[in-house]
């Protein structure tokens, strides 16, 4: 995706496996609409950081270092309840960036953390910023590569199709889970909206392969590398008509 391109709002759906991109693509060309082009290839890594109690995520706060190309950022931020919001919405949520280096320790960015942290943390009048960083560790990273394309019409609709092949790592029990995810970003103005809430449409109903989730990133990563409960076996019904 361009740098500093504006994002209107997206949709995001799970696939069924890397083969749903050719349907996708099948269905695209299909209607004729839009004029679809690939792109980039790009690789990004997300690191998310929390407490051994999960402090963050129950203060409903992320942590998160992005790697992607040469830039590499440190974010603090209130945990979006949803991945499909406009983009004018995001203002109603703080969000903390700071650039930095990829080899970088959270405690070389000690003063960033601190200032944000105490913002973040209005209603705790006995938190203490410095110890809570000590606690802090990796909790979830989630590697994507990204196939892109471009997606143009002639109302001026612009579109970015990010097709992502996602590994998603959970540091606490060691599981890691591969995933395919589809994301649709529009960049054009208002107006186009129609135009893209009928491009959504056509892939909902010709694309089976496709399933609609409001969740982030992190939401599914969270989700799918969860311990599995293993069933609790039933015993052995005894036979009644035995003697």
């Amino acid at each position: 995706m361009r740098a500093l391109e504006i994002i209107k709002q997206k949709r995001r759906f799970e696939m069924f496996n890397k083969k749903t991109k050719e349907k996708v693509l099948e269905v695209n060309e299909f209607f004729g609409k839009y004029n679809l082009h690939f792109e980039e290839k790009i690789k990004k890594t997300f690191t998310y950081y929390d407490t051994p109690n999960n402090d963050l995520l129950k203060s409903r706060i992320v942590l998160f270092k992005t790697h992607i190309g040469k830039l590499c950022e440190l974010n603090m931020a209130a945990e979006k309840p949803s991945a499909v919001a406009r983009y004018a919405m995001r203002s109603n949520y703080k969000h903390f960036t700071k650039n930095i280096s990829p080899f970088d320790s959270l405690m070389k960015h000690k003063e960033f953390l601190i200032e944000n942290f105490k913002s973040m943390f209005l209603s705790s009048l006995n938190f203490d910023p410095e110890f809570f960083m000590q606690k802090l560790r990796p909790a979830y990273t989630i590697q994507t590569v990204a196939y892109e394309y471009r997606s143009t019409n002639g109302t001026g609709l612009k579109v970015t199709y990010s097709f992502d092949d996602d590994t998603y790592t959970n540091h606490s029990n060691n599981v890691k889970v591969k995933n395919n995810v589809l994301t649709i970003y529009q960049h054009s103005p208002d107006s186009t909206n129609e135009d893209f809430e009928d491009l959504i449409g056509k892939l909902i109903r010709y694309c089976k392969e496709l399933t609609p989730t409001d969740e982030t990133k992190i939401m599914i990563a969270r989700k799918m590398t969860a311990n599995k409960i293993e069933p609790i076996k039933k015993p052995n019904q005894l036979n009644k008509n035995k003697k």
